[in-house]
């Protein structure tokens, strides 16, 4: 999913480069402009959507803390084995 977000927020900065060198070469027309900018809100969107972490703040402390007792666990299951 990240790469997919990292993606849409990589193409939403080419199109946002592509409307700032649009805007600043003459002559412009705010039909084309307009669609390049919401072109960019399109790609903006979707990757700050992928990008925003699923859960409040204690849901992700949780999901931490449960990830940290699993590396624990195997960390002892290895030394046990060996």
């Amino acid at each position: 999913m990240r790469t997919f977000s990292l993606l849409f927020a990589f193409i939403a900065l080419v199109l946002l480069a592509q409307f700032l060198i649009y805007v600043v070469r003459e002559p412009t027309d705010p039909f084309i402009a307009g669609g390049i900018f919401f072109s960019f809100l399109i790609c903006l969107v979707p990757a700050l959507y992928l990008l925003k972490p699923f859960g409040g703040a204690e849901d992700l402390r949780r999901r931490r803390e449960a990830r940290k007792e699993r590396e624990t666990q195997r960390e002892d299951e290895d030394r046990n084995s060996s």
